[in-house]
């Protein structure tokens, strides 16, 4: 992975930057907003609304993630950087050179290619920065929203888990594996959406073309 990962990136119409104590009040008004939407999918769901002082909490811990470079969780937010639409995740899975990716998008955000902007975004960091040979996307079986970013984006459907368990401790379920080759990466889409990343210091990462 890169040296000095990115901290902050930018694209037409998003910011996409590791958490800081400020966002709490804005996950959790996204978060409740978009509770009935995300329970199918995110057995964390079901304990929301929560109060800010938990969700900062939680913020606190996914920024320590971050700095450790063990997963890389990522608010997602307008560009005036006002309001939450998203979360986007990149995630280690003991592989060295693979990364998995996850996603969600704020109920009022859906189909305007918010979802596609934001995964597209960390893809280009991913291949173009970090240096990846991989990354995987896990879709439970009917989320199709979240398949389609997927598909869109030119990750090729390797097969169906079956009954594998989840990572955010629900009930074992069916999942479509998607993943992009670092070979195939130039062909994606996601290689041509405009973007720009900078590191901790907020210094502009070259690499991105």
């Amino acid at each position: 992975m890169a040296p000095s990962p990115a901290y902050l990136i930018r694209t037409e119409r998003l910011v996409l930057r590791c958490y800081s104590p400020e966002l709490a009040p804005l996950r959790q008004a996204a978060v409740a907003a978009t509770r009935e939407a995300l329970l199918p999918w995110f057995t964390w769901a079901k304990d929301e609304p929560r109060p800010v002082a938990e969700h900062l909490q939680l913020v606190r811990q996914l920024r320590g993630k971050f700095d450790l470079d063990q997963n890389r969780i990522h608010a997602v937010l307008d560009g005036e950087q006002r309001e939450l639409v998203g979360e986007l995740a990149l995630l280690a899975r003991g592989e060295e050179r693979a990364r998995e990716l996850g996603y969600w998008v704020h109920s009022r955000h859906t189909g305007k290619g918010v979802a596609t902007e934001m995964v597209s975004a960390l893809v280009r960091v991913g291949f173009e920065l970090d240096g990846l040979e991989r990354m995987d996307i896990q879709v439970a079986v009917g989320n199709e929203a979240s398949a389609a970013v997927a598909r869109r984006l030119g990750f090729a459907l390797e097969g169906t888990l079956r009954q594998r368990a989840r990572g955010d401790g629900g009930p074992a379920e069916d999942t479509w594996y998607f993943s992009l080759l670092a070979s195939e990466y130039p062909k994606s889409p996601a290689a041509r959406v405009p973007v720009k990343a900078y590191d901790f210091g907020g210094v502009l990462l070259p690499g991105l073309v």
